[in-house]
């Protein structure tokens, strides 16, 4: 059964967004792991379920003292692109140990960044 109008511009969109979240993502990563971060992807990018509606979620390795600095990058790099920061001194061994079992970093969503050229 083809797809009707509406989820072919519903899965174009979800396209584009995925392509842009990937390109801002990557981009986020690089410049975390330049400045001395070690960051992850974690939630609906980690687990390929992105939709239309997604944000971007950041593991982020740092302690309380850098938070800030973490985070300015994440926002200098995703811009408008809504996302969550989730540094790693706010979570305990086993959510964080729950939280790497999904996440993933660069390679993995490298893919999806080179959709949007």
């Amino acid at each position: 059964m083809a797809a009707s109008r509406i989820e072919s511009l519903m899965k174009e969109r979800r396209d584009e967004r995925l392509a842009l979240a990937s390109t801002r993502a990557l981009a986020a990563l690089t410049s975390l792991e330049k400045a001395g971060f070690s960051a992850w992807i974690v939630g609906s990018l980690a687990r390929d379920t992105f939709s239309v509606h997604s944000d971007v979620d950041f593991l982020v390795d740092c302690s309380p003292e850098t938070e800030s600095i973490a985070f300015r990058i994440l926002e200098s790099e995703m811009r408008d692109f809504p996302f969550h920061f989730i540094p790693s001194s706010d979570l305990d061994e086993m959510k964080k140990a729950m939280m790497m079992k999904e996440a993933v970093g660069a390679s993995s969503i490298r893919a999806y960044a080179y959709q949007a050229h």
